[in-house]
């Protein structure tokens, strides 16, 4: 299993309406990848799952996937 990033700190912030960084951490499914995975922290993984929602419910990001 590949983690996205060598280390926690690359990313402090995840903005919902940057959409090509959000779609790398949801898998083919359009499930939110998992901490072990992403090799993000506790509180960055949160603040990643909050954007995504909000790219989602905005139609920046699709729900599911387009199978």
């Amino acid at each position: 299993m590949a983690k996205i990033f060598k280390n926690r700190t690359d990313v402090a912030f995840f903005d919902y309406k940057d959409f090509k960084t959000l779609q790398r951490y949801v898998n083919m499914y359009g499930q939110i990848e998992t901490r072990k995975k992403t090799g993000l922290t506790e509180a960055q993984q949160r603040r990643l799952a909050i954007a995504i929602k909000r790219a989602r419910h905005i139609a920046l990001v699709p729900f599911v996937a387009n199978n």
